[in-house]
This record gives structure tokens, sequence and C-alpha cells, in this order.
């Protein structure tokens, strides 16, 4: 479930430069302070170039687990993201139907 829910954030994310001023974290000193760390290692250990590479960079999401629903800032967009429409071939039948 957590994997679903950052791959919304991730969804609904913008491209910004692969730097270290990529990230926008306001006052959340811990998502600020991990993002350097992976950028370090992408950089450093992968070998990534600043120099023409890319993030994408999501909004921060907050999910009711009681209510199953995003809430706050971006919600309305992540709600829709909650249930996409299944592909053709893999579709879930209904109960009815199995």
């Amino acid at each position: 479930m957590l994997g679903h829910l950052m791959n919304n954030s991730w969804r609904l994310g913008t491209k910004v430069p692969f730097n270290e001023k990529a990230g926008s974290f306001g006052d959340n000193k811990d998502a600020a302070e991990h993002f350097l760390k992976l950028h370090s290692i992408m950089r450093d250990g992968v070998g990534i170039p600043e120099n023409g590479a890319e993030y994408v960079v999501g909004p921060w999401l907050r999910f009711d687990a009681e209510t199953e629903r995003h809430v706050g800032d971006h919600a309305e967009a992540a709600n829709v993201l909650l249930k996409d429409t299944n592909r053709e071939g893999f579709r879930i039948p209904e109960p009815g139907q199995v």
C-alpha cells in the first residue's frame, strides 16, 4: 500500500534539474536530509551526472487510513489515482462474475 501511495506523489510530481536544490520540503528537515543523502548516492555512487539529468519531485501527500483517502493539499488529484481503470485483459471480475 505504501508503495502505491508514494507512486501517487510521483505521478503528481514535476520534473526538476538533478541537483541538490531540486527538492522543496519546506520545514520538513527529515525529508530534506533524506533527499540530500539520496542525491549524494545517485551522484557519487551511481554516477548520474548533474548536467542534464532530472528528478521527478512529487507533492507531500497526507493519507487518512480510516477513510482510505488522501486529505489536505493535493487530495483531490491524488484521490483520483487511488483506483485506476484496469487495463484490458487485466480486469478484476465483479463477485457475481466469478
